[in-house]
């Protein structure tokens, strides 16, 4: 698949996420009507899926590095970083991203926006303790290369949209045991209220599948196409081989935010648990690909 044809994918794919997004947030809420008896709650559940489906597209970038604590950075702050990040925009063709610095002293970095000419990457302090200069050239260039192939859209909007979904979710738990009419509920027919109970608990479960399925895919195609820029697969290795390894946790540590960042901000209880629930391939699987270049 071309360049060109990548980035058209992932706007489509955009596209098609924010739509399934918008059905998931108004089905919850058509069930919560249902079981609450009144049309007033699929009419919010409208109103709230749109307003927050164009926050994620013109906003979510700024609520991603908000959540990590990022300040912008100027030349003069960091021009060493400031000069890789703009002689590699030059390789891949994009203009050059606006930077900034989290406090974070974990190992790690991302990239956020909607579109090459509206992005950001992070850098964790942490990372820049850490990593060598060819090290951090393969993180940026992999950031960069999320920038290149419009991943950072995908990315941005499944943020805000995958948190609405969860706070929708637990909306409806609280209705459920706390809320609402209870006399109306005890009139209800016992196959809706299995309905909304499945309702509440699948569409998060739903809508972190879609989170995970993304970010997996992302992660591939930008260490490939990170190192086409570096032309040095041995910095990026090396870098994904400490950033795994990494033993600082996450001090802006949210589930919303996992499929952003290079490396898993949180480490799991074990291979398989890392396998079935992480935003991230193997360390392995990332490795190998690389090598296989």
């Amino acid at each position: 698949m071309s360049a060109y044809s990548q980035q058209s994918n992932n706007v489509q794919k955009t596209w098609i996420l924010i739509f399934v997004f918008i059905g998931l947030v108004s089905g919850m809420f058509y069930v919560i009507g249902r079981y609450q008896g009144s049309w007033l709650w699929p009419v919010l559940g409208l109103v709230i899926s749109l307003s927050q489906a164009l926050i994620a597209y013109f906003a979510g970038d700024k609520i991603a590095l908000a959540a990590n604590g990022a300040k912008e950075v100027e030349y003069n702050d960091a021009p060493k970083i400031f000069e890789i990040v703009q002689n590699l925009s030059k390789i891949a063709g994009i203009p050059t991203p606006k930077i900034y610095i989290s406090p974070d002293q974990s190992a790690n970095a991302f990239a956020c926006g909607r579109d090459p000419e509206h992005a950001s990457i992070c850098l964790n302090q942490g990372i820049l303790d850490l990593l060598d200069k060819n090290e951090l050239e393969g993180v940026i260039a992999h950031e960069l290369s999320h920038i290149k192939n419009r991943d950072i859209l995908v990315m941005t909007v499944t943020m805000v949209l995958s948190s609405v979904v969860s706070f929708v979710a637990d909306i409806g738990f609280r209705i459920m045991f706390w809320g609402g009419d209870r006399k109306n509920k005890e009139n209800q027919n016992p196959i809706l209220l299995v309905l909304y109970i499945a309702t509440i608990i699948l569409a998060p479960i739903v809508s972190a599948l879609i989170q995970f399925a993304i970010s997996r895919q992302r992660e591939f195609l930008a260490d490939a196409t990170g190192v086409t820029l570096t032309r040095y697969p041995e910095g990026l290795i090396s870098a994904l081989e400490k950033l795994y390894q990494s033993p600082v946790p996450s001090s802006h540590y949210s589930t919303a935010t996992d499929h952003f960042f290079i490396a898993p901000p949180k480490k799991s209880f074990g291979q398989k648990t890392a396998n079935l629930f992480s935003t991230h391939p193997s360390i392995e699987d990332r490795v190998q690909a690389l090598k296989n270049m």
